[in-house]
């Protein structure tokens, strides 16, 4: 097997499946009262890549901006495993962390300076609304320009081009695809309805890991990883952030 083999790129897929952390690791890892205990932890086990460019001094938008660019940087490591019919496909997964930023962005007044400082949305952000579209069409994101001046809302803009963006599969792959998509929607539904994230981001969990196991043989595998190492990020930046508002009062 070689780079860009599926049966490759799969068997690097359940291998990095596999390292993810137990709910037992994860119990250990939020023992800890402050962010730099918290630190630690996370940097002795499958978390370490996730966290290797944070301090202790870091605030929280620091931790969350280190954060999306290191899912960018995994969902790209991935992508690259793959066949290049199936990379454009999985690449545009490494953006969602963006599109609340954009949503931000689709407001009139000025941005806040911790989006100026992200290095995505940043030179985007300066300028009016219409500025703001040119500048993101000229960039990887130009499918979501149309949600700066609110025609669209991100989201819906990034799925419907996540959709054409699907190469022509067989049958099993397609109908994996459809049970993904299903999956992502009743969650989008049940997040509206909840009061709070927990209740929802469980049951995707649950659900991302009953499909994983029935599509292991092809590449909706490889969308069930991403999904569930996406929970664990936001589980990480929930205990990264806590400790850091905290200071480790708590």
């Amino acid at each position: 097997m070689s780079l860009g083999d599926l049966d490759y790129a799969l068997s690097r897929v359940h291998a990095r499946h596999g390292s993810r952390l137990t709910e037992g690791d994860w119990r250990h890892l939020e023992a800890s009262h402050d962010l730099a205990s918290y630190l630690d932890a996370a940097r002795t086990g499958a978390l370490a890549p996730w966290v290797a460019t944070l301090g202790v001094r870091a605030d929280e938008h620091a931790i969350e901006r280190a954060l999306r660019m290191e899912w960018r940087r995994y969902v790209q490591t991935v992508t690259l495993w793959h066949p290049s019919v199936w990379q454009p496909w999985l690449a545009w997964l490494a953006w969602l962390p963006w599109l609340a930023l954009l949503a931000q962005l689709a407001r009139p007044e000025a941005p806040p300076l911790w989006l100026l400082a992200d290095p995505v949305c940043g030179p985007v952000a300066p300028g009016t609304q219409a500025e703001r579209r040119a500048a993101l069409e000229r960039t990887a994101l130009a499918p979501l320009a149309a949600g700066l001046d609110r025609a669209h809302a991100p989201a819906v803009l990034w799925r419907r081009h996540w959709l054409e963006l699907a190469p022509a599969s067989d049958s099993d792959t397609q109908r994996l695809q459809q049970a993904l998509l299903a999956t992502l929607a009743r969650y989008a539904e049940a997040l509206a309805l909840a009061s709070t994230s927990d209740g929802p981001r469980a049951a995707l969990a649950s659900a991302l890991g009953r499909l994983f196991r029935a599509a292991s043989g092809t590449v909706v595998a490889t969308v069930c990883h991403l999904g569930l190492t996406g929970l664990d990020l936001q589980r990480l930046r929930g205990g990264l952030a806590y400790r850091c508002l905290a200071g480790g009062a708590f």
